[in-house]
């Protein structure tokens, strides 16, 4: 499954940095960061020069608010985690209209001090249609407080399998796809992008066949496509047809979410914690580093940008902190090949229609 351009990637992407432009944005943090933090250049759908931080922080919690099914985020936990996550350096905030955090990203943010102008926001919103998506939007302005997005992604091609829309889109009444859905959707974004409502549009958890979709429509094609990838889950024909096609690769649950056990029936067995696997720990050992370092620098060696989410501001700084080692080529291939059957930790978009 691992295809040899990947791991070819792997083992010059450390000393690419981009693009010398891209270079000028490099950022460093005092004695926060280790190294520098490098940017990657988004290259469709942008406004001029858009330069998207390698590391961002996720915000969407998937515990409830009496402590089951994982670690629970609300307006509080994302002013805390927003505001840490810019103290320790970090500058790039993932966030969705669906988010029960977005008002707290934005409190956060507001009370870091650090300009608008300096952090990259990404907010998404769901397939439902062209005016639905128009008046989401406004409420994600006002609710971030910010007269713009830094990245807008459509979040899912349509329902997450296992749930259903209520009410149901009038994009998708009597229809048996979504593909009417994202297709107005995506001209939502692009009368945003336009209007220069937002600097750069993409989409999330889209396959190669919604991607498609886009492409025959002639129009703009995304500069992100963010999806669920760690070696437990790496669909690496979609992350070769992204990067081939300019596409900026952009992963959720890097670590194969610790709250993974949301998303499974009760008959699946406890997938093992993937920081503490034998493979993933003595590699760790080797280099010197933590279990969360090797699985983010795996990631950053094939061109992928990334959105773990903590509340410990420890953690943040451990997570800025993968750029100063590179792994070598055989490490790759073993945390490639890691010794455990594929599993997915969210719903599966593949089977969207």
């Amino acid at each position: 499954m691992f295809s040899l351009r990947i791991i070819l990637l792997g083992l010059f992407i450390s000393t690419f940095y981009l693009s010398s432009d891209a270079k000028k944005h490099t950022r460093t943090s005092g004695k926060t960061l280790h190294s520098q933090e490098p940017v990657v250049q988004l290259k469709n759908a942008v406004h001029g020069k858009v330069f998207m931080p390698v590391m961002g922080l996720g915000t969407k919690g998937a515990g409830l608010l009496d402590g089951t099914g994982g670690e629970y985020w609300g307006n509080e936990q994302g002013h805390n985690a927003t505001l840490a996550w810019l103290k320790a350096g970090g500058r790039r905030i993932d966030s969705s209209s669906d988010y029960i955090t977005q008002d707290g990203v934005a409190t956060g943010w507001i009370a870091s001090g650090v300009p608008r102008s300096k952090i990259f926001i990404t907010s998404k919103i769901m397939s439902i249609g062209y005016d639905e998506a128009l008046k989401t939007f406004d409420d994600i302005l006002a609710s971030l407080k910010t007269d713009y997005i830094d990245l807008l992604l459509i979040h899912w091609p349509g329902d997450k399998p296992g749930t259903v829309t209520k009410p149901v889109p009038a994009c998708k009444k009597d229809k048996s796809t979504w593909t009417d859905c994202r297709v107005q959707t995506w001209k939502a974004l692009e009368h945003l992008f336009k209007q220069k409502k937002v600097h750069a549009i993409g989409v999330s958890n889209f396959g190669v066949n919604h991607l498609l979709e886009i492409f025959n429509l002639n129009s703009l094609i995304p500069s992100v496509n963010q999806v669920e990838f760690h070696p437990y889950w790496h669909e690496d024909e979609l992350l070769d047809f992204c990067q081939k096609n300019n596409i900026t690769f952009n992963s959720y649950a890097p670590l194969a979410s610790a709250d993974h056990a949301t998303f499974l029936g009760t008959s699946w067995n406890p997938i093992p914690d993937l920081r503490q696997h034998p493979d993933v720990i003595r590699i760790a050992e080797k280099y010197h580093k933590s279990s969360v370092q090797i699985l983010l620098r795996w990631q950053w060696q094939q061109g992928i940008v990334m959105n773990p989410r903590t509340l410990n501001p420890a953690h943040m700084i451990e997570n800025l902190s993968i750029f100063d080692f590179k792994l070598s080529k055989q490490d790759m291939m073993i945390l490639s090949y890691i010794n455990h059957p594929m599993s997915k930790m969210f719903p599966d978009p593949r089977l969207i229609l």
